[in-house]
């Protein structure tokens, strides 16, 4: 599939099959197909008669230079890296950082992504160009204990962003984004421990950024978007925000861990009071939800029982 086209359509006005043609050096049944192929993989493309191609949603596509711009702050110590197609961007970080010195993050986006997962091996869709789907790197001298409750400390970063910039955002235990009720986004941490050598903490999420009626739907639970808010904003200068703030947490956690996010996750724990359903062992059991503990596990009463909960072996829904 060519991603060639993308540059060239617009969401204001339609651009003609002859124009594009002439701009191409080829065939108007060439660019056709190649729109067709777009539209395939999920871009939305208007077809007005007499007139051309429109975008049907103001796409704004990762570019070099706006990306360049806003991580500056963070350079040197993230590269960053625009991915025109890739199977998934945590699969794409593992095999970047075999090659990475430690010590350096690196950051990953892409705007089609065709294979991506989330918790449990589930599929995570991904709309073109309609969802931040970005992967963080980093490869550790320290040992993967030391990251133990990391994923906690990265929700808190990307809530602290999202609700600086005018969004509610919640976080659910163990790694969902929730706005009004539905889930914006989710947070995928991977570690591969060396036999020998450093750790490699891969940080994979996921916003979502527009998601159509039909879209909705077809989906077995109710998402949020960025878009539902109705408030303008660019993409390039979200991400830097959340990026800053994640490799300033990534500096400091292996040394200081969990301890200075507990109070931020208080602030931001949709569950704390709430009763939930918890599938733990194959049984599924009813309790109050309580915050976490040092380590970043869910805790759980059940009577006069606290259970913590860790999200390798449990599920959690609120009743």
């Amino acid at each position: 599939m060519s991603t060639s086209l993308l540059l060239a359509l617009s969401y204001e006005q339609p651009t003609s099959g002859e124009r594009l043609a002439k701009e191409y050096g080829c065939t108007r049944a060439a660019i056709a197909k190649r729109i067709n192929a777009l539209r395939d993989a999920g871009v939305l493309i208007d077809a007005i008669a007499r007139e051309g191609y429109r975008y049907g949603y103001p796409y704004c596509w990762w570019q070099d230079m706006l990306m360049q711009r806003e991580m500056a702050v963070v350079a040197p110590r993230l590269a960053w890296h625009i991915l025109p197609s890739v199977d998934s961007t945590n699969h794409w970080m593992r095999e970047h950082l075999k090659s990475s010195a430690t010590g350096l993050m690196h950051l990953a986006v892409s705007d089609f992504q065709r294979a991506g997962q989330g918790r449990r091996g589930r599929q995570w869709l991904s709309w073109p160009g309609r969802q931040m789907t970005v992967t963080m790197g980093l490869v550790s001298s320290s040992s993967p204990v030391a990251w133990v409750g990391v994923a906690i400390a990265v929700g808190v970063c990307i809530a602290q962003i999202l609700n600086a910039q005018g969004w509610p955002v919640s976080l659910k235990w163990p790694n969902d984004l929730w706005l009004g009720g539905a889930k914006l986004g989710g947070i995928l941490i991977e570690m591969d421990a060396m036999a020998e050598g450093p750790s490699h903490l891969i940080i994979g999420f996921g916003i979502n950024e527009h998601v159509l009626s039909g879209e909705r739907e077809s989906l077995a639970r109710e998402v949020a978007a960025l878009s539902d808010a109705k408030q303008p904003y660019d993409r390039h200068v979200l991400l830097g925000q959340i990026a800053a703030s994640l490799s300033t947490m990534l500096e400091s956690f292996a040394e200081t861990g969990l301890a200075p996010w507990h109070a931020a996750w208080r602030r931001f724990d949709v569950l704390h009071g709430c009763e939930v359903n918890f599938e733990r062992n194959g049984q599924w059991r009813s309790g109050i939800a309580q915050g976490i503990d040092a380590q970043g596990a869910l805790q759980i009463r059940q009577g006069d029982e606290l259970v913590s909960c860790h999200s390798g072996e449990v599920s959690v829904c609120a009743i």
